[in-house]
């Protein structure tokens, strides 16, 4: 087709069609009402912000008072067992070896007896915070009259926040033990890091002393500062929560929300400089503003250029381009105009006919490559396994010539043969799931099902090898419309993968949540965290790629294969990887739900 220019002569009679008047009509009450709104806007950002940070208090209090509460209940429970003390020295360290792995709140465990020594305990060394911090005599004594303990919260050698809890062992009515427990408190920290606000804001935690017990500044933990607000302290040790604005010991005018944590007198806090905190309000209202005023100047000129005789055709040319864009590749944009528009709509019509063309084309080319590059890469796979098979046959033959057969030679060349029609069974497999996918059996079930079902399979394997995996959902049934059996290939195939990358041990950490998409569809974020070799930076891109593995018995289908799932299911799956520190595989899927059937067809 011959290339077409032309000039587009805009008629100015046209142009006249939209009157000033008009304009200047919106723009008046458009003027008065931006400033309410702004000023509306503002009052609720600010209230937001209070809110929020209340609310970021609370939760942090809540979560750290359960886990104290929690552990303190733990060791309760478990002192209350007398048994515990009446156990062999190798019993007592299995049982709490076990108690430290079922629960990840404890750092150390141990069993003492009433004259202070040691009788089991998790750590390969002397219980330290007993045996140095002089306090024996004082919590035996306190002991003996059947009370509890708890120190307050110190810092360890390795720079960490810990606590210590310990309960009575009680057999006919006398103290015969201690269960002494060393309570992480690192999360604590986590907390109170994940709470900061803005770049400028803090986050901490003071024990009833007002001494920070954690900060996002750890060096006043080290230095053991004290948070030197007393109003807000006696509030605190009140069971109260609140909000305020008011100048710290800088001088500097912060926006802060505080909450007890539990009956501990402790307190949390989060604060942020004002000027930091409603800088958004600020900048909001500087931007509307200016936005208005040069509205007002330039509307009259914007309204002479946008006349209804120009936006009705651009706007159905760009509507249609939209809906091509978006996948509907058989819309054609009907004739607008008979001016330039409407050759350029006739223009693009052309284009999407050759584009759709074109990548039908694409589309048959590149499943033809792919196919091609398959059968290449497995024509070469069988090829070894149908030679071995060739030799072991050739030896079985000549065994079975002999006078004398060697009944265990034959059973061994047997099981080569075997296992290389498995192999090989396996590869075919593998091409066809690749090549001719099945269709996509859809049904509504709880994704942590199937990721339980699969952990059982593969806990024995991993616990022989020193690998922990740990399941961390937000909640549960977490439900969605998927193929079951695919499903289950990619979870099984990302947890041997992981396991597969930790040859001496690790923890292959499976998270599940809910989550939002930019559209505000809901999907279900599957995450697999390992602590393996990683993966190099320059390998990342290839690591979906058809038969390619790192590994020397890999097939190097099972990651391409998860992602074609994945993809059948309009999701994704996304890698993230560092050398020596781990990788980390996070599978984004659509919930989406079948239809229940109609009960009254």
């Amino acid at each position: 087709m011959a290339e077409q220019t032309h000039n587009i002569r805009i008629r100015h009679r046209l142009l006249t069609r939209l009157l000033v008047s008009h304009i200047m009509i919106v723009l008046i009450p458009l003027f008065i009402t931006g400033n309410v709104l702004v000023d509306t806007a503002q009052d609720s950002i600010k209230e937001t912000i209070l809110e929020r940070n209340l609310e970021f208090a609370n939760r942090s209090t809540r979560f750290i008072d359960l886990k104290l509460t929690t552990a303190t209940d733990l060791v309760k429970s478990q002192a209350k067992f007398q048994s515990i003390f009446e156990m062999s020295k190798s019993t007592q360290e299995l049982a709490v070896n076990t108690l430290l792995t079922e629960f990840d709140l404890f750092d150390e465990l141990s069993i003492i007896d009433t004259l202070g020594h040691v009788l089991a305990s998790t750590s390969f060394e002397t219980l330290q915070s007993w045996a140095t911090n002089g306090t024996a005599a004082k919590i035996l004594a306190q002991f003996a009259n059947g009370e509890s303990y708890r120190t307050d919260v110190y810092i360890n050698d390795d720079n960490l926040p810990m606590l210590d809890i310990a309960e009575p062992v009680v057999a006919y009515g006398q103290v015969v033990g201690i269960l002494y427990a060393v309570v992480d408190l690192k999360t604590m920290w986590d907390i109170v890091d994940e709470n900061k606000v803005g770049k400028n804001g803090e986050a901490f935690i003071f024990n009833q002393k007002g001494v920070y017990i954690a900060h996002t500044d750890r060096r006043k933990v080290y230095a053991k500062e004290r948070f030197r607000n007393t109003a807000v302290s006696r509030i605190v040790r009140e069971q109260e929560s609140s909000q305020l604005i008011y100048e710290n010991e800088e001088g500097v005018e912060v926006l802060a929300a505080y909450a007890p944590i539990g009956d501990s007198g402790w307190g949390a806090m989060l604060q942020q400089p004002t000027s930091e905190a409603f800088a958004s309000a600020r900048r909001m209202r500087f931007r509307v503003m200016q936005f208005m005023g040069i509205s007002v100047l330039f509307a009259s000129l914007l309204a002479y250029f946008y006349s209804r005789w120009i936006v009705k055709p651009v706007n159905l040319l760009v509507a249609g381009m939209d809906r091509f864009s978006h996948g509907d590749l058989d819309y054609r944009i009907e004739k607008v105009t008979d001016d330039e528009i409407g050759t350029l709509a006739e223009n693009f019509n052309e284009m999407a006919e050759r584009l759709t063309e074109i990548q039908g084309r694409l589309k048959r080319t590149e499943v033809l490559e792919t196919l091609s590059k398959l059968a290449s890469v497995l024509s070469h796979e069988i090829r070894n396994p149908l030679n071995s098979m060739v030799i072991n046959m050739q030896v079985l033959k000549r065994e079975f010539g002999k006078k004398q057969i060697d009944i265990e030679r034959v059973e061994k060349f047997y099981g080569i043969l075997a296992a290389e029609i498995r192999r090989v069974d396996s590869l075919v497999t593998d091409f066809l799931a690749v090549a001719r996918p099945p269709k996509m059996k859809r049904e509504n079930i709880a994704i942590d099902q199937i990721v339980d079902d699969v952990v059982m399979m593969q806990v024995a394997d991993s616990l022989n090898k020193g690998i922990r995996l740990e399941r961390n959902y937000d909640r549960t049934p977490v439900t969605a419309s998927v193929d079951v059996a695919k499903m289950r290939q990619v979870i099984l195939n990302l947890t041997i993968n992981a396991i597969q990358s930790m040859p001496g041990g690790g923890k292959l950490k499976i998270g599940l949540r809910e989550s939002t998409s930019r559209e505000n569809a809901k999907t279900i974020v599957l995450s697999f965290s390992d602590t393996g070799h990683g993966i190099a930076k320059e390998d990342l891109g290839k690591v979906f790629d058809f038969y390619y593995s790192t590994k020397s018995s890999g097939s190097g289908l099972g990651l391409a294969i998860v992602q074609q799932i994945v993809d059948e299911h309009q999701g994704k799956v996304v890698v993230r990887s560092k050398v020596e520190e781990g990788t980390t595989f996070t599978v984004v899927l659509p919930v989406g739900e079948v239809e229940p059937p109609d009960t009254n067809a």
